[in-house]
């Protein structure tokens, strides 16, 4: 079995080239931007591998994310700005300086210290950030979003995620809606709300909304599946219209 420098380094050698002359001509037209993509599929391949606990799909999906590295590393050195040693070279340098705790004599007495700790180095390392929410990026789903978004604003002290309930959300939505015949921007307005405030509940007691809604929706495919196989088991199968 090879040295994990070894193997990583003859993996970027193989995208060096197959993006160089007699290579892939593929390969060679891509960039870091249409390639983005492929490392979002890739990332949330992993994911499902991880929820689903097979180990073989683990290690067959990681090694589709390191190439997808690899590829954005190759392409960032013929450019000349950095090799893919750097990038491992300053990641590891990062580790070493938020974890001093471990590296260094520094002692934290529990969870909620040290991750105040990590802020204050962040906030070091980024000094053009000025606020806890900076860095959260907006492409994010919007479910994840509002989750990490929450998680920073209440590291400021509590009721910094934001105000209100999930009952007080759910009910001025149910009286705007009983009011109107059609959706409209405060509606819309207000189902936004009730979500933050779900997911606000969901923080509170512990459990992470973007994991507890995977369950739901898996749970429903899973029950509606079930019941659309007694309908054709049954003969009576509806005819689909639209997607």
């Amino acid at each position: 079995m090879s040295r994990p420098a070894e193997a990583v380094g003859r993996l970027f050698d193989l995208m060096a080239r197959l993006r160089g002359p007699g290579g892939c001509p593929w390969d060679a037209a891509q960039t870091p931007k249409s390639l983005l993509p492929y490392l979002l599929e890739e990332a949330y391949e992993l994911a499902d591998a991880i929820l689903a606990g097979d180990d073989q799909a683990v290690q067959e999906e990681l090694g589709d994310l390191l190439v997808e590295v690899a590829m954005q590393a190759a392409i960032a050195a013929e450019k000349g700005s950095f090799e893919l040693t750097e990038v491992a070279d300053s990641a590891a340098a990062k580790m070493i300086s938020r974890h001093p705790h471990v590296f260094d004599d520094q002692a934290v007495a529990d969870e909620p210290e040290l991750l105040r700790n990590w802020d204050r180095m962040k906030r070091r390392e980024k000094p053009e950030r000025t606020s806890a929410l900076d860095g959260v990026p907006a492409s994010l789903p919007a479910l994840m979003r509002a989750t990490l978004l929450q998680r920073r604003a209440a590291r400021g002290g509590p009721g910094a995620a934001g105000l209100g309930t999930v009952g007080e959300s759910l009910a001025a939505m149910g009286e705007r809606l009983a009011s109107q015949e059609s959706l409209s921007d405060e509606a819309e307005l207000l189902a936004g709300e009730l979500l933050w405030q779900v997911v606000a509940e969901c923080q509170r007691v512990g459990v992470d909304p973007e994991t507890a809604l995977r369950c739901a929706v898996d749970r429903h495919a899973d029950h509606y599946r079930s019941a659309e196989g007694g309908r054709h088991a049954s003969g009576d199968v509806p005819t689909s219209e639209g997607p």
